[in-house]
């Protein structure tokens, strides 16, 4: 059992509202959610959407298939996305919506809106009429959205919304249509998060204490996400100046022992690049979320890509190890928040979490989260003869947080010797660029394989990392369906390099499926393992990849 429904209007008209009451309910009563998110960076107009994909069993991404129901609040909408509607679907809008365009059009549903609202005397409600309708189609459970529609408006407008819904509720049933119905089912521990929502939420079981950002799309959702709960786990966030002063406060709270993080997008990392290598040089802890979006420069701000792949991986002058994860979906975007922590202050290095506005607004349906039994610390109490950048076998110096013993804790920006204190002698240099250096040897026992699926003897594997995982794996599997001989080999954590996985494919037909034109993570795997992987399959219009596309992609290089 599935069901697609798209609700679009101008930016300004609650079209968030409706989405948010929406997959909450679907998934209260027991059904797999996933949403994606289409908006214009601006306030007010424009053409914006949410879609959503609801079914009974686990679903991954959004396909292309036909929209079951379309709710347009305004006719705009209607002319976008009348094509997409099902013939056996149907279209809501408010009656006072000038229809003549479509003098045979049955699917149109009019709801007496504005009328409704008249009555109640409130225009904020407009949107929970509809609620109220798709509920009557669905033949729904009235009970259970009355209370997410109670948990999602504050108390003084509860009894209003209820009217609202109950009002475009009866309207509807009495019309005799119907969609289908959903009844309730068991939801289990399932939880219902965005991508926003699970990095913010492993930064805070991380024990993140101090997040500093500048506000920049998509990247802001964490910054928000973090900030709504600061109180309750005793949090700092701060909105610095710019990215430069942000990227330097984490970087500062981390050296007096609060763990910390940045959160930004292409365009702000740009300007905290010599930050970066600060981190780098001073061996000094920091996590740095960065949410992509089409560049260059202001690029498209509301897109989704992964086009910051090559910069990240390459940013910063001289060279230090760093540590890159991209999280595949929202439950390993909490897992991955937690380990980038773990690994920024065990090896004393930057941790990169790159998302994209894709995964980062993309609600999705996932199992239980389970929170690690402890989150290791790796400070160390020095002494009286502690050497900040002692040089260790394993290249890794015992880190000590200042005023905390007896210790005196010194770093440099500069080269600097074993106490910290600037040098320009060459044997010391070089002693302290290998000691840096040692750490990604470290970092690669550490890495995550990438994970498989697919026929036991694959002709031809493809290869894609980061949020693209449940679209490539949707089409994949499919094919496979259909009698191909392919696999699917998808990387999270994808700097260092894992390559074993990828060795055993050695000789097959490899090619990378990715939302950027160059194909920037072939190019990657080429130069980092010296196996023959080649560009394949690539979008970079803004717009996520649909099932539909990784699958007529794939036939296409299997000819």
């Amino acid at each position: 059992m599935e069901c697609k429904i798209l609700i679009g209007g101008e930016a300004g008209q609650g079209i968030q509202t409706v989405s948010n009451i929406l997959s909450k309910y679907f998934f209260r009563i027991g059904y797999y959610v996933f949403t994606v998110e289409s908006y214009q960076s601006r306030i007010r107009g424009g053409h914006n959407y949410s879609l959503l994909r609801i079914s009974d069993r686990p679903i991954y991404a959004i396909d292309d298939d036909k929209i079951d129901i379309l709710i347009a609040l305004n006719l705009e909408t209607i002319k976008l996305h009348i094509p997409e509607v099902k013939r056996e679907g149907y279209i809501l809008c408010d009656e006072n919506i000038n229809t003549e365009d479509f003098p045979k059009e049955d699917r149109i549903i009019k709801i007496p809106v504005r009328r409704i609202t008249q009555e109640l005397k409130s225009r904020l409600v407009e949107n929970t009429i509809f609620c109220g309708a798709l509920l009557a189609l669905s033949r729904g459970d009235m009970e259970e959205m009355k209370r997410v529609i109670s948990e999602g408006f504050k108390e003084e407008y509860f009894e209003i919304n209820l009217r609202a819904l109950e009002e475009g509720y009866k309207h509807t049933l009495n019309l005799g249509k119907s969609c289908g119905k959903f009844p309730k089912r068991s939801r289990g521990k399932r939880l219902l998060v965005n991508g926003a929502e699970a990095v913010g939420f492993g930064a805070i079981v991380a024990g993140c204490k101090f997040l500093a950002s500048y506000p920049m799309t998509p990247g802001t959702a964490v910054m928000n996400f973090i900030a709504e709960h600061e109180l309750d786990f005793d949090i700092v966030v701060e909105q610095a100046e710019d990215e430069i002063a942000a990227i330097n406060m984490a970087i500062g709270a981390f050296f007096a022992g609060a763990r910390s993080m940045v959160t930004t997008s292409g365009g702000g990392f740009a300007l905290m690049v010599e930050g970066l290598s600060l981190s780098g040089m001073t061996e000094t802890p920091v996590v740095i979320h960065i949410g992509q979006r089409p560049g260059p420069a202001t690029g498209l701000p509301t897109r989704t890509e992964q086009g910051d792949l090559n910069f990240v991986v390459h940013a910063g002058h001289g060279e230090f190890a760093r540590y890159i994860t991209a999280p595949r979906d929202q439950k390993d975007a909490f897992y991955k928040t937690i380990k980038a922590f773990e690994l920024a202050e065990k090896y004393q290095i930057p941790s990169i979490i790159l998302t994209d506005q894709y995964l980062i607004d993309s609600k999705a349906v996932i199992e239980g989260l389970i929170p690690p039994s402890e989150i290791k610390s790796y400070r160390t109490k020095g002494n009286a003869d502690y050497l900040r950048h002692r040089i260790t076998e394993d290249g890794v110096s015992p880190f000590a947080i200042p005023g905390e013993s007896e210790a005196l804790v010194i770093t440099d920006s500069d080269e600097h010797d074993e106490e910290g204190h600037i040098t320009e002698d060459l044997e010391i240099r070089k002693k302290m660029v290998e000691k840096r250096m040692k750490k990604k040897e470290l970092l690669l026992k550490e890495i995550e394989e990438p994970l498989f699926f697919g026929v036991d003897n694959p002709e031809f594997v493809f290869i894609g990392w980061g949020s693209t995982y449940g679209v490539i794996r949707e089409g994949i599997e499919r094919l496979i369906n259909e009698g191909y001989p392919i696999g699917h080999l998808h990387f999270s954590d994808v700097y260092p390099i894992a390559k074993e996985s990828l060795e055993k494919f050695k000789g097959r037909k490899l090619y990378t499926i990715e939302q950027n034109y160059q194909g920037q993570f072939a190019a990657l795997l080429r130069k980092e393992t010296g196996i023959n992987v080649e560009r394949g399959v690539v979008k970079y219009n803004g717009f996520p990849f649909y099932v539909e596309e990784i699958i007529k992609g794939v036939k296409e290089i299997m000819g």
